[in-house]
């Protein structure tokens, strides 16, 4: 009778961890898009803050395949009368664009800035996924060609989730050059790493996965790696560096973590030295 009653409470307790574990996984599926997507309104006294900096800084809205309307902004520059080649940025899964505008322009002199937020950020519309952001690149980066005229100059930009939109960009479009900030070889990946019990790669609906996309880009790329990176640890950068056949340049900024690597000193020298070695060399 006691073996039983001890079976019984054994079953009763494997049965209850595995509806608490069902329901986590569930919880984790319906509540992923949150996470990967968690969205970021326009910061109002950050935006006029930058109109005030940049006077001649323009609105730049791009009309998406599925005629979702994406917003953002450009700061046109000439050289020589013409215009400058810029820099195209792809911001982090929790940015919006004015937070790169409050210092691109004055560390990327004398080049053109310019960057859209993805849908649901900013003033953008569209709800966002994998698919609709990296169709939205392609726009967004054919739109910026169209305003520099003929044999535009572009270097693709992004940071964390916008560098999967970077090198999707620079597979399929001729840039100059590509910035690759706190990157990763696929979302997929990260997840696992951070939940070995979840079967993330099952879960996952919007996957990112930057290898097959980089295996396709020859252009020079930079790649700047926050050594005390938690969220997404340097050897991930390292897996997509190894997957990448083009000339390429791994800057590990150490003691700086996902979030604040922008800050150290030594993040704008290698963006300005990589950014200007691309526009001073000819058109490929």
């Amino acid at each position: 009778m006691k073996k039983r009653q001890v079976m019984k409470i054994f079953v009763i307790v494997i049965t209850a961890l595995g509806l608490a574990y069902c329901g986590y996984l569930a919880m984790l599926y319906m509540g992923q898009d949150s996470m990967v997507f968690p969205g970021r309104p326009v910061d109002p006294a950050r935006e006029a803050e930058i109109r005030r900096y940049f006077p001649r800084l323009e609105d730049f809205t791009v009309t998406a395949a599925d005629g979702a309307t994406l917003r953002g902004y450009s700061l046109p520059r000439t050289i020589n009368g013409q215009p400058a080649p810029a820099v195209l940025y792809f911001c982090g899964n929790a940015e919006e664009q004015t937070g790169f505008f409050l210092w691109s322009p004055n560390e990327l002199r004398p080049y053109a800035v310019a960057g859209v937020d993805y849908r649901g950020y900013g003033r953008s519309d569209g709800v966002p996924t994998e698919a609709t952001l990296k169709s939205d690149a392609l726009a967004v980066y054919d739109a910026l060609a169209v305003k520099l005229g003929e044999n535009p100059r572009i270097v693709v930009m992004g940071r964390s989730l916008g560098t999967a939109m970077a090198a999707y960009v620079a597979a399929r479009r001729p840039v100059a050059g590509i910035i690759l900030v706190t990157p990763f070889s696929s979302l997929a990946a990260v997840g696992q790493e951070s939940h070995p019990f979840v079967p993330v790669r099952l879960l996952l609906k919007n996957p990112f996965d930057v290898v097959p996309d980089a295996a396709k880009v020859t252009a020079p790329a930079l790649f700047l790696v926050a050594g005390a990176d938690r969220y997404v640890p340097p050897h991930h950068a390292d897996r997509l560096a190894a997957s990448w056949p083009g000339p390429k340049e791994v800057r590990v900024i150490e003691g700086t973590g996902h979030g604040n690597i922008v800050d150290a000193p030594e993040y704008w020298k290698y963006v300005r030295e990589f950014v200007k070695a691309r526009f001073a060399s000819p058109q490929p």
